[in-house]
């Protein structure tokens, strides 16, 4: 540790015509006086010297612990910094793995936006096959009645409260020549028969024949029609 500083006093003795030699003649007498002023002149230039060059120092002290206080501070300061480069290249690291972890999140993200597309694109299929088969579609459930666009196709038969009504085509038919009826039929026409068959009552049961197998023949033609039979 340095010493403290010292402040000197430089100190001048007085002298007056009382204590010189008798000797001296007068103007000796005011040189030798007149040196002791000047002696005191200097003495006091040397302690103004000598206090401000003591100020200087107690002053150069302050500043050299100040120094120093701040050279402990520079010193924490670097090692503050040296720990934030530690902590700025850590963070540099992680940063990489973030944008690494992005640019994958990005990727899985445009494969999803296409996976999407997709999807909607096949959703706007299934809507319009929806509404096509809204527009035509038979209900087991709805009572009321229903209607087909176009034909219906079934495996066997056809039936109602399990009882079938309709079956397959039955084929092995040959299909009947001659004039069908559909007009009026008297299914209780008389056709008396006296003991010697007249010509009328013959005529009446030829003409009720004839009426009955072309009421027949209008029914064949009606079932092969609707395809219940067949050649």
């Amino acid at each position: 540790m340095a010493e403290q500083p010292k402040k000197v006093t430089v100190k001048s003795s007085r002298i007056d015509a009382s204590i010189l030699p008798s000797v001296f003649s007068l103007p000796y007498r005011l040189y030798v006086m007149q040196q002791t002023s000047d002696l005191q002149d200097l003495a006091n230039s040397s302690n103004n010297a000598n206090d401000i060059a003591y100020q200087a120092t107690i002053k150069n002290e302050d500043q050299d612990a100040e120094l120093q206080n701040h050279e402990q501070r520079i010193s924490d300061l670097r090692v503050e910094v040296d720990e934030h480069e530690v902590r700025i290249t850590a963070n540099s690291g992680r940063i990489a793995e973030v944008e690494l972890r992005l640019t994958s999140a990005e990727g899985e993200i445009t494969t999803i936006k296409a996976d999407i597309s997709g999807i909607k694109t096949r959703l706007t299929g299934a809507e319009n096959a929806i509404t096509a088969i809204q527009g035509d579609y038979i209900s087991k459930t709805i009572t009321s009645s229903q209607s087909l666009a176009s034909s219906l196709n079934v495996a066997s038969s056809y039936a109602v409260n399990g009882v079938k009504v309709v079956g397959p085509r039955v084929t092995g038919w040959t299909a009947a020549t001659g004039t069908s009826y559909r007009g009026a039929f008297n299914a209780n026409a008389s056709m008396p028969v006296s003991a010697t068959y007249t010509q009328s009552e013959v005529q009446a049961i030829s003409n009720n024949l004839l009426a009955t197998i072309q009421r027949l023949k209008g029914l064949e033609d009606a079932v092969r029609a609707h395809g219940l039979i067949d050649g």
